[in-house]
Parts: structure tokens; sequence; C-alpha cells
């Protein structure tokens, strides 16, 4: 009976600290970048809301939400790659909030792929109207389609993933890049935020944890709302 309880109390006390941490994010640091939107990138939309939709798979999906900024900014930070050399890619990419925030960065190319229509041309919108001055990489776009229709961009490439739909979903885009990039031998890194399993692709020896910095491990420790996880393609396996 004690354990049930004490699990009860435990995500509790966990929801409430990432609420408490989504608010001070909001007053903050949001308020001065949606200025910038044209669409305010904030909220959650449920997944009853999000349609019309272009996917094979919405029963899979989860709800959406923006992920927070400097969370994003940390893990890229965190990175330490050459931007130049890598396209950034955004599953489940909503509004167009981490696209923005990528952007940022001289990536070769910022993609977000995102199946329900109304988000996606809140993204489109947002893109097209943010100031330029903001942003280092010129190939901004939202693409309305299935995660797994997505074309694999060319070349190295960070893929994000804030917990949009089913685990097993994830995987199979994953699987996706990781075969590409076995054909072409690019490095493929993927950031998992607010992952809800201990490993992805547990039986599959491409894939393995990335480090972070001890500096990085420590912010997010103790102030990011959910937990990360950042992997890699191991180079050289098949």
């Amino acid at each position: 009976m004690r354990d049930p309880y004490f699990k009860r109390v435990w995500e509790l006390m966990r929801h409430i600290r990432a609420m408490a941490l989504y608010h001070t994010y909001s007053q903050l640091w949001d308020r001065k970048f949606e200025r910038l939107e044209q669409i305010a990138t904030r909220g959650t939309v449920f997944p009853e809301e999000l349609s019309p939709v272009s996917s094979a798979h919405a029963n899979l999906t989860y709800e959406y939400g923006p992920s927070p900024r400097p969370v994003v900014q940390w893990l890229l930070d965190a990175l330490k790659v050459d931007f130049s050399e890598y396209s950034f890619v955004d599953i489940g990419s909503g509004r167009g909030r981490v696209l923005l925030t990528a952007a940022g960065r001289p990536f070769k190319r910022v993609h977000g792929v995102e199946f329900c229509s109304n988000l996606h041309e809140e993204a489109s919108s947002n893109i097209a109207g943010y100031p330029g001055e903001h942003l280092k990489c010129r190939d901004v776009k939202s693409i309305l389609c299935d995660a797994l229709d997505y074309d694999v961009p060319e070349g190295n490439c960070v893929l994000y993933f804030f917990n949009p739909f089913d685990v097993q979903l994830v995987e199979r885009v994953v699987t996706k890049f990781l075969d590409s990039a076995d054909r072409n031998g690019s490095r493929i890194i993927v950031i998992y935020y607010n992952s809800k399993v201990s490993k992805l692709l547990a039986g599959d020896n491409r894939l393995a944890f990335r480090p972070l910095s001890k500096r990085c491990r420590w912010r997010l420790k103790l102030l990011s709302p959910h937990p990360v996880q950042v992997y890699e393609r191991v180079v050289g396996e098949a």
C-alpha cells in the first residue's frame, strides 16, 4: 500500500516542480522572445485539438507543448560541434519555438516535421515573420508530413524530440535516420527530451549515450522541467 502512495506523491512533486519552472521561464525569458513571434508559441494543445492532421499515426501522438528555450540553448551549446556541418530536425515541431531557437545557430538547415496542419501553418508564419538579424541559419522551414515520410537530409544531423508520440514510433524514426547514416557515413546526434524510457533502441549497438559536460548536467538536473537523454551514432558500426 505504501509504495503506490509514495509513487503518487513523488509524481505530484515532480509535476509541481516542472510547472513552477515553466512559469518562471515564461515570466523571465519567453516574453521577450514572444514579441518577435507572429503567433505565441506558448501553451498546450491536446491530442483531440490536433486537427486536421497529415499522419497515419495520429493515434500515437501526445499533446503538444513548447520546449523551454533555455534548456534547448544549453543542450545545443553542450554539443560542441560545428553547426555549419549539421542539419537540425525537430520531430513534432509545433508552432516553431525550437526551430527558431536552433536557427540562432549557423546550422546547414533547420527543419521542423509537423503532422498537424494548424500548427504547421502557425510555425510557417512565425518563421516568415521572425526578424532576420536573429537567425544565423537561412534554410528554416516547417514541413507538413508524417514523421516516417520525412526525407532524411544528407550529411550530419541533430535530431530533436520533445516526447511527441509513442516511443516505438520515436524509435522507428531514429532507425530511419541511422539506416541513412549507415549508407553515407554521416553523424547522427539524437536529443530526446522528456523521455519515458531508460534507453532508446536498447538492442541496437549503433546508438550510444553521448556524454554532456558536468556544467550542463547540473544545469539540467537543477533547472530543467524534464529529464533529457542525448545519443549519438557510433561511427564505424553497422
